[in-house]
């Protein structure tokens, strides 16, 4: 039985009682009960950020909306067993993660990084001008370099720094979906940032370590 992740807690954390909070407690309660209809709910409310979650790990948009899929289903399964000790958004973001982890580790094959095949559309599809076609190409080719550069960190440096610098979680939060403490979370950035400086040495892409280190 899938049982629920275990996420790091903070000693004497206060007990949250926001609006939000109040308001899922409510449907978790109805979800108990048997009403699928608050699932549905927990779903509308949660899958787009589950999605970033899952693509900080396979960027593959359709395996990502599989992983996805795959997450809500252990979620309900498991929701009996949910306490509380983290947010319901975190459990949800954990339970991604370690669905796209075990996806990725079954698709050996599975690309890390999109390729142009998976973009929504051409970049240089309906430019007319030459200067805007000159401008897409440069994006197009500092695009490309930069998913060449991003396929050569870990899995664990790809999914954190997917996950602050384009997904703009919180250092916190990150560290919770990863399971790792704060301080490592933001070694594991400043080790990927430098890397991605060295391979992108001729492109002014990165910015500073300050912004990936703090919060």
């Amino acid at each position: 039985m899938f049982q629920e992740p275990e996420v790091q807690s903070t000693p004497n954390r206060p007990q949250r009682s926001d609006p939000l909070v109040k308001s899922e407690k409510l449907l978790l309660d109805r979800i108990k009960q048997g009403d699928r209809s608050a699932f549905r709910l927990i779903v509308e409310g949660h899958k787009a950020r589950m999605h970033q979650v899952a693509r900080s790990v396979l960027i593959n948009k359709d395996n990502a909306e599989d992983v996805v899929q795959e997450a809500f289903i252990k979620a309900y399964k498991a929701i009996p067993l949910f306490q509380g000790n983290a947010s319901l958004a975190t459990w949800l973001h954990r339970i991604t993660f370690l669905t796209a982890i075990d996806f990725r580790r079954r698709e050996k094959h599975n690309p890390l990084i999109a390729t142009s095949n998976d973009s929504e559309k051409n970049p240089l599809a309906d430019l007319k001008s030459k200067d805007k076609v000159e401008s897409a190409i440069e994006a197009e080719v500092l695009r490309q370099e930069i998913e060449r550069a991003i396929q050569l960190l870990t899995p664990l440096e790809q999914s954190i720094f997917t996950l602050r610098h384009f997904q703009s979680f919180k250092i916190k939060d990150i560290a919770m979906i990863v399971e790792r403490s704060e301080g490592t979370v933001k070694n594991i950035l400043f080790r990927a940032i430098r890397k991605l400086r060295r391979e992108l040495n001729d492109f002014a892409v990165i910015e500073s370590q300050a912004e990936y280190r703090s919060c």
